[in-house]
């Protein structure tokens, strides 16, 4: 037990600071139609709710038309989250929140939040996700 509360976040609420590689999200929304379910909760900053890490999850969500996405709540200052980088640059928090605030994404997969300890898979049936339109 990691100690992690994962809530259900509307989709629309949601804040991305990241591009995204629009095959990936194809990819992951036909994964994630023939699991039924949504295996991993993203990472979101509370206050703003930035999503910090799961853009291409929150994409595929927003492509299946989902009201909902598990999601793990945390502040920057939270000693269990820290910000690294997948390339040579780096990144604060502040140019992350200001990414999402003023919609000048910053490259996909540029940012890596690590959560010691790391949290376990957490599936969450679709049916449970809700659909954003009724037919």
């Amino acid at each position: 037990m990691t100690g992690y509360a994962v809530a259900l976040i509307a989709v629309d609420s949601l804040r991305p600071s990241e591009h995204v590689d629009p095959g990936r999200v194809a990819a992951l929304a036909d994964e994630i139609v023939a699991a039924g379910e949504l295996r991993q909760p993203i990472l979101v900053e509370r206050e703003s709710l930035t999503i910090l890490d799961g853009h291409h999850r929150w994409h595929a969500a927003r492509c299946l038309g989902l009201a909902r996405i598990p999601a793990i709540a945390l502040s920057y200052q939270d000693p269990r989250l820290t910000l690294a980088s997948w390339s040579e640059r780096s990144f604060s928090p502040d140019d992350v929140l200001r990414a999402a605030a003023t919609g000048q994404l910053l490259p996909a997969k540029s940012t890596r939040h690590i959560l010691a300890p790391a949290p376990g898979p957490e599936p969450v049936s679709l049916c449970l996700l809700g659909p954003t339109r009724m037919p």
